[in-house]
């Protein structure tokens, strides 16, 4: 999948969905931090899980949920800003690349 299908769906969705037009970018900011946040609780769990520790667990399936759930969050967000997450990665990915002098580089998806 590409940013860019993500995106379209994102577009789509959102007009389906109901109060949309009260989710403002700092409505957007707060839910990107809490998706985050749930994706450190899920790793948690999951490591209580591994180590023996009592409490509720979680799975990598259930991690990677979490993990999907922000990237759509951050996507609301980026399109409220009127960003493009693919031109961003790939631009950050090829400074990062640059700066410790490695050859792999991501193409601008545009």
């Amino acid at each position: 999948m590409k940013f860019e299908d993500l995106r379209n769906a994102n577009i789509k969705r959102q007009r389906e969905w109901p109060g949309d037009d009260k989710a403002d970018v700092a409505f957007r900011a707060i839910e990107v931090a809490g998706e985050f946040g749930e994706v450190a609780e899920a790793i948690k769990k999951y490591l209580r899980a591994e180590r023996g520790i009592s409490g509720s667990t979680a799975t990598l399936e259930d991690i990677a949920d979490e993990m999907a759930d922000s990237i759509i969050a951050l996507d609301l967000l980026a399109n409220q800003l009127g960003l493009d997450l693919g031109t961003a990665v790939a631009r950050i990915f090829n400074m990062t690349s640059a700066k410790y002098g490695l050859k792999t580089r991501i193409e601008d998806p545009h």
